[in-house]
């Protein structure tokens, strides 16, 4: 197994944590894991943006030029992911700010109404967890199990831990792939849109 993974957005929506919450998941599962954070001068609203690379073998590159697997959460960070994506890799998008369309055929979207399913939980500021979700549920990166015992470390005083852990299980029950034969060849394009 061999994951190149991008999170792209904007300061203070949450890609560098949640970058960081994968790659501690994967260190449970005794993974070989990559955490590369980049963002800009700007305090906030800066872009931002997150490689996480995991394998069951040495890692040899810091950077992922060719996804398998990617989070669009904001315009900029789709048009930079969209051809930057490997051949049947999948690609988590921000509906509630992402308006465009992706033009490849040959990769797996999924349009998640990110915001709207976070304000649900009546918390706005974890629509970073609920892509996550969705993008675990589609694509068994790590274990649910793993991606939960990392937050009850890091988010150990957080007053909102739970509401972090709903907004993570929302995203992936949405997007929860069936795990036997061609639902998990991810050769095929689809294209999902909530």
């Amino acid at each position: 197994m061999h994951e190149g993974i991008v999170i792209g957005g904007l300061g203070g929506q949450g890609v560098l944590f949640i970058g960081r919450l994968l790659a501690e998941a994967a260190m449970l599962e005794s993974r070989e894991v990559v955490w590369l954070p980049s963002y800009g001068a700007e305090k906030r609203g800066g872009s931002v943006w997150c490689h996480v690379t995991i394998s069951d073998e040495r890692i040899g590159e810091l950077f992922v030029t060719r996804p398998t697997a990617a989070i669009a959460m904001n315009p900029a960070s789709l048009t930079k992911l969209e051809p930057m994506m490997k051949p049947g890799g999948l690609l988590v998008i921000n509906q509630s700010l992402v308006s465009s369309r992706v033009k490849r055929d040959d990769i797996r979207t999924f349009y998640l109404p990110a915001i709207d399913m976070s304000t649900e939980l009546f918390y706005d500021s974890v629509t970073n967890l609920v892509a996550l979700g969705a993008l675990v549920g589609s694509r068994p990166i790590v274990a649910m199990p793993s991606l939960v015992t990392a937050m009850d470390s890091m988010l150990s005083k957080s007053p909102k831990l739970e509401t972090n852990k709903r907004a993570l299980d929302k995203g992936y029950s949405m997007f929860r792939m069936e795990r036997s034969g061609r639902d998990s060849d991810l050769s095929e394009a689809r294209n999902d849109v909530v």
